[in-house]
């Protein structure tokens, strides 16, 4: 399998918690939009992360976590 190949698979964690964080999202009636503008992102990564197709950094998962008023550890707990 070649760099680009492995680079494209993205782990069904991150699907898991993708469909999760749009859930939270809409549960507090929020955009995307202004989600990213309360973690100070871009609004096409958030789309991304939400899609599953990006992987997040621990610091952006506390971001968005801030974004939301939750711990990381709100954030984080769902099942896959």
């Amino acid at each position: 399998m070649s760099k680009r190949e492995r680079k494209k698979q993205v782990p069904d964690f991150c699907i898991a918690f993708g469909k999760h964080l749009r859930a939270l999202r809409n549960e507090k009636d929020l955009s995307i939009e202004e989600v990213a503008f309360k973690a100070g992102i871009d609004a096409q990564n958030l789309r991304k992360y939400e899609l599953g197709k990006q992987e997040m950094k621990i610091s952006m998962m506390k971001r968005i976590a801030d974004a939301f008023e939750i711990s990381t550890s709100e954030l984080l707990a769902f099942d896959k």
